[in-house]
Formats: C-alpha cells, sequence, structure tokens
C-alpha cells in the first residue's frame, strides 16, 4: 500500500495574516498623511495666511503706496496679483513673485494710491493655484 505524503505548499495562515495587518497598518498611515497634509509637497495645495499686520505707506515722489506685509506658506506658491478691495488699484509691482515654504516678505506697489494715515485696508492676493489670501494692512 503506498503512503500519501500530505505536500506543503505557500505560506501557513498566521504568516499571510501578519502580511495583511502589516499592509493594512500602512496603508492607513499614508492615507492619514495625505490627509493631514504630513508629507509636505505632496499633500497638496500648500496653505497662504498672514503674519502679523502689514504697513502701507504714501511715496510723494513717485505718486505710489508700498505696502510690506509677512505671509506664511506650507509650500511654494506664485503671486499672480494683488488688488486693493473695494477700488480698482491692482498691484504692479510684486517682490518676490514667488512663495518658499516659511515666512516672506512681501513688497507691493500701487501706482497712484494716497492712503489715509491710521485706516486699515484690506488686499486681496491671488496665488497662482487659484486661492486668494486676503490681508490687512495699516496705512503709515
Amino acid at each position: 500500500m503506498r503512503q500519501r505524503r500530505k505536500a506543503k505548499k505557500g505560506l501557513s495562515g498566521a504568516v499571510t495574516a501578519l502580511i495583511l495587518v502589516i499592509a493594512a497598518v500602512i496603508i492607513t498611515l499614508v492615507v492619514v498623511g495625505f490627509a493631514f497634509g504630513l508629507f509636505g509637497a505632496f499633500g497638496g495645495t500648500p496653505t497662504v495666511t498672514q503674519v502679523g499686520a502689514g504697513t502701507i505707506t504714501y511715496n510723494s515722489a513717485n505718486q505710489d503706496s508700498t505696502v510690506t506685509l509677512t505671509l506664511e506658506s506650507s509650500g511654494n506658491v506664485n503671486i499672480v496679483g494683488a488688488q486693493l478691495v473695494g477700488t480698482t488699484y491692482s498691484a504692479n509691482g510684486i517682490t518676490p513673485a514667488t512663495l518658499t515654504a516659511g515666512a516672506n516678505t512681501v513688497t507691493l506697489t500701487f501706482d497712484g494710491f494716497m492712503p489715509q494715515a491710521g485706516s486699515t485696508y484690506t488686499i486681496s492676493i491671488a496665488l497662482s493655484d487659484g486661492a486668494t489670501v486676503e490681508a490687512s494692512v495699516i496705512a503709515q
């Protein structure tokens, strides 16, 4: 009579279950990382916010106003334009035009605009990713 041998091929059930649990944990961590923007540049569009109060000063020699403010960015993004809210004045000078991750001091120039000292103005800053940032500045 012949003896039959049971051939063992493949992984045991315990090893397979362990591999599946490890894969599920890794996938969960990646999804949570993207959801909360923990992977920096891979997490989507950067967030830009104003830090502190900005200032706007009038230069009578050039008949223009210069805005200086600090924007905090979580990644690289370009500033494509800026406008004084409630007016038709648009910035004709933006330095720097590209925000990098971290704090960025931005200077905007508005030709022909003469602010009233002590007044607060709102500037709408348009970014290359389609977002806009509202910034407050105080006239000096």
